[in-house]
């Protein structure tokens, strides 16, 4: 995957992990939504980078799916860059999503 949605695809899962250990060792809530918050910001932009296939990160990620399962090129999957366009932009929904429950919630 090239960069930047590589860094991106790193830091959600990261701070996603860290916010308990975070919340443990504070015992105070608002640090777990801040790395939450940070997370689901990541995920907003690890899916834009998808949905907008900047630096060819969907059409890498389909050709190493085909090359991965002897695929050629030129034969349909549902690892095709629309879908992957499309499953970018389900990343975008679900970043939002977690960034508006950081803010927002109680």
């Amino acid at each position: 995957m090239p960069q930047p949605a590589r860094a991106f695809s790193w830091l959600f899962p990261s701070l996603l992990i860290l916010s308990l250990p975070i919340y443990v060792i504070t015992g105070q809530f608002w640090p777990v939504r801040v790395a939450l918050g940070a997370a689901g910001l990541f995920l907003l932009l690890f899916g834009f980078c998808i949905f907008r296939d900047i630096n060819g990160a969907a059409s890498s990620w389909s050709r190493m799916y085909k090359e991965s399962r002897g695929i050629s090129p030129e034969r349909f999957t549902f690892a095709d860059v629309p879908t992957l366009k499309g499953m970018g932009f389900i990343y975008m929904l679900m970043g939002l999503f977690w960034l508006g429950l950081a803010i927002f919630a109680m």
